[in-house]
């Protein structure tokens, strides 16, 4: 059951169970996630709302708003190429790496003279991570870490997982091994325009296998990691974000986003991949 009420404190159900509301992002809540003790970590008020603002209008000013290659069926675009659209085309992983760095100076000039999300996010991590953090290189070449996305109006994400290890297999090259020892992925999102109504973050605590998710896949969509949302239980974790919020979880696990109504719903996203507490995390899009 979806809770109804909603706050500034990243309203959920049994929100003390399932999710963890912190002020400000610190190392043991980011481990205890990390370790699955709640399935998402909010910190309300993270990035500036009248900042979110501005950098709203100046995203959708960009040219290089597309959907995704891989999913042009789902009412998403992004402002850069993502790693999981090359889906095993040498000239587009080509591309994606030729064009990572200037998409990451892109997105910096999009909120310029504000600090783009990203950078917060990834200078904080840094902060607090022992062994720092740096971009993922995993065919030895920088990737792209962080994006824009905007849903159009009335779109939605249906249920998937977001697996790095998917997307190498599916990338038609040799990787440089260091990806097999990523055991956590997350998915962190700073949220800049949110609907007053729908565009909620639904967590399952599901991570079902390839094999298990090919099962379950719905064949509507062209992109064959889309699950059937009719094969699932209702989501385990509802939440309603709101602007300026940041809210990461394991991308493992099936998540999706509900439809919005009228309004826009933008954000800033990337993935952390964490290979131990010894080892830095690593960034990429």
């Amino acid at each position: 059951m979806r809770s109804n009420s909603h706050n500034k404190d990243c309203n959920t159900e049994s929100q003390n169970v399932l999710v963890k509301i912190s002020g400000s992002l610190v190392l043991a809540d980011l481990i205890d996630l990390i370790h699955g003790k709640f399935l998402a970590l909010c910190i309300p008020n993270y990035y500036p709302e009248k900042e979110a603002e501005v950098i709203t209008q100046e995203l959708l000013k960009q040219k290089t708003l597309e959907r995704y290659l891989r999913a042009p069926d789902v009412g998403v675009k992004r402002s850069g190429m993502t790693f999981f659209e090359t889906n095993g085309n040498i000239e587009l992983l080509e591309i994606y790496y030729e064009q990572a760095s200037a998409y990451i100076k892109k997105l910096r000039e999009v909120c310029f003279p504000f600090l783009s999300p990203i950078d917060m996010l990834r200078l904080d991590l840094g902060d607090i991570w022992l062994a720092g953090a740096n971009i993922e290189n995993i065919h030895g070449r920088r990737m792209l870490a962080g994006i824009g996305r905007v849903f159009e109006d009335a779109s939605e994400l249906p249920p998937h997982q977001d697996i790095l290890s998917q997307d190498i297999q599916d990338s038609g090259l040799a990787p440089n091994g260091s990806y097999e020892q990523v055991i956590t992925q997350l998915s962190s999102n700073i949220y800049l325009q949110v609907p007053k109504v729908g565009g909620e973050l639904e967590i399952w605590n599901l991570k079902p296998s390839s094999t298990e998710q090919q099962a379950i896949r719905n064949p509507e969509y062209k992109y064959e990691g889309i699950i059937d949302r009719a094969s699932l239980p209702p989501a385990t974790l509802v939440i309603k974000p709101e602007a300026g919020d940041l809210i990461l979880f394991d991308s493992g696990r099936i998540h999706a986003v509900c439809p919005s109504e009228k309004d826009l719903r933008a954000s800033m996203s990337m993935f952390i991949g964490y290979r131990g507490e010894d080892k830095p995390l690593t960034f990429w899009s």
